[in-house]
């Protein structure tokens, strides 16, 4: 079975999370982020117009509603 990958442009002052926040709706996939975008693991804050790979993840939303809801 392949992963599925998609791409994201970054803006000017993105961070690692700041862009799993947008791409995912949490900060929790930088480390995700990272391994599919090796050459910028040096970055901090990126500039504007970096093409990043987004990989597709299973996001699980644990505790958000009770069981017996």
């Amino acid at each position: 079975m392949s992963e599925q990958l998609s791409s994201y442009i970054t803006q000017k002052g993105d961070t690692w999370d700041l862009i799993s926040f947008k791409v995912y709706g949490s900060e929790k996939y930088v480390e995700e982020l990272k391994k599919a975008n090796y050459d910028f693991l040096k970055l901090v804050s990126f500039p504007e117009e970096v093409a990043l790979v987004i990989p597709t993840i299973k996001i699980t939303n644990k505790g958000s509603a009770p069981k017996w809801f």
